[in-house]
């Protein structure tokens, strides 16, 4: 698909606003302070704010293994200049918790295991909370991929940046070589027959700069004269 120069400038300055950094505000300590992460709150809202409410989730799917429950889901977003979809799988696990480990049992690490793998220790409420936490992680996982705004590269060492490509402008990719240009100001400096050169102008005026074509309307304005 083609997009015009004024659309990939819009869209670069959309990917440049995902790739900035995250409102400090909104990043907090993981539980066991290993890692930071960007609150669920902050996430909804940027959402909110970069797609103007146009997100939803779909296709949350779950399932437990040994004493924890993993799940993935899709983020749907509508890109607010394309109009296209952008889909990301976002994917989590939380730990069942179950109830504290007998002191007999602290230091063998095998009977600490089998103990929280036991569903007979599951705290009863175990799922109230942490079940709709597996929903909100595999959220802020697919949201992740959208861009650094998103908390993408918090927990990163080696982190790159979002170069985007000097587009060619309207004038740079319409411009009269210099030669042809040349040309056509000596001929009007010359007082040369006003009609041919002003056919000849028309002609170009696909191939023209705003510049170029200015140039010369004023030196038609100085020689020939306003008509």
């Amino acid at each position: 698909m083609h997009f015009q120069n004024e659309t990939l400038e819009a869209l670069q300055k959309f990917q440049a606003r995902l790739n900035s950094q995250p409102d400090d505000k909104g990043i907090e300590a993981t539980p066991d302070r290993k890692a930071l992460t960007l609150v669920v709150s902050h996430v909804e809202m940027t959402l909110d704010e970069m797609f103007f409410g146009h997100w939803r989730t779909e296709n949350f799917q779950w399932s437990a293994i040994a004493n924890e429950v993993q799940g993935s889901l899709e983020l749907v977003c509508l890109h607010p200049i394309t109009g296209f979809e952008i889909r990301r799988i976002g994917a989590a696990s939380i730990v069942i918790t179950v109830d504290k480990v007998p002191d007999e049992l602290k230091d063998d690490l095998r009977e600490r295991n089998r103990w929280a793998l036991n569903a007979d220790n599951k705290k009863p409420n175990a799922l109230d909370l942490a079940f709709p936490k597996l929903k909100t992680e595999c959220l802020k996982n697919a949201a992740l991929s959208l861009g650094k705004l998103f908390g993408r590269d918090l927990n990163r060492k080696n982190k790159d940046d979002y170069k985007p490509f000097k587009l060619k402008t309207a004038d740079n990719m319409n411009q009269l070589p210099p030669t042809t240009f040349d040309k056509l100001r000596i001929a009007i400096e010359n007082k040369q027959d006003e009609f041919e050169v002003r056919e000849a102008i028309d002609a170009l005026a696909e191939v023209m700069s705003k510049e170029q074509k200015q140039t010369l309307e004023n030196l038609i304005e100085a020689h020939y004269g306003n008509k």
